[in-house]
C-alpha cells in the first residue's frame, strides 16, 4: 500500500521546527514564556503549511485527490 502523504507531514513537521525556531532567534528572548507562545503559534501555522502543500500538490496531480484515496 502506498502512503504519499507520508513525506509532506514529515515535511509539515521539519517546517514548523524550523519556523519555531526562525522566529524565537529572531525575536530574541528565550524566556520560557516566550518559548511556549510560539510554539503554540508553529503548530498552526505548520499544519496551515500541511493543508497549503497538500491542495497545491492535488492541483497540480503529484498526489491523489483526497476523495480517491478514500475509496
Amino acid at each position: 500500500m502506498s502512503r504519499p502523504l507520508v513525506p509532506l507531514k514529515a515535511g509539515a513537521i521539519v517546517f514548523t521546527l524550523l519556523w519555531t525556531a526562525w522566529v524565537m532567534w529572531w525575536s530574541g528572548s528565550f524566556s520560557s514564556v516566550n518559548v511556549v507562545i510560539l510554539a503554540l503559534c508553529g503548530a498552526p501555522v505548520g499544519y496551515l503549511w500541511y493543508r497549503a502543500m497538500r491542495w497545491q500538490f492535488e492541483r497540480m496531480g503529484m498526489l491523489p485527490r483526497s476523495e480517491d484515496r478514500t475509496k
